[in-house]
């Protein structure tokens, strides 16, 4: 990795007082839903892509599907 990149994802870690890999899993989300977001995307679409892996639910995912799930 070359040296200023390693240095601003070490900030960018310090900036969010989380964990490299929040970070990281963070970027590649955002960089999905950007590429994601075209001209022939629908509103449902979008709005399913801007929400794709942000639960901060009540319970964990684990527990919900076995809730829901018969």
């Amino acid at each position: 990795m070359p040296a200023p990149l390693a240095r601003e994802f070490k900030a960018k870690t310090k900036a969010a007082k989380t964990s490299p890999s929040a970070v990281l899993r963070r970027a590649a989300a955002d960089y999905v839903r950007q590429k994601n977001s075209g001209p022939g995307l629908n509103t449902l679409q979008e709005h399913i892509i801007s929400c794709a892996g942000t639960w901060d639910g009540y319970c964990s995912g684990e527990e919900l599907l076995r809730r829901t799930r018969p």
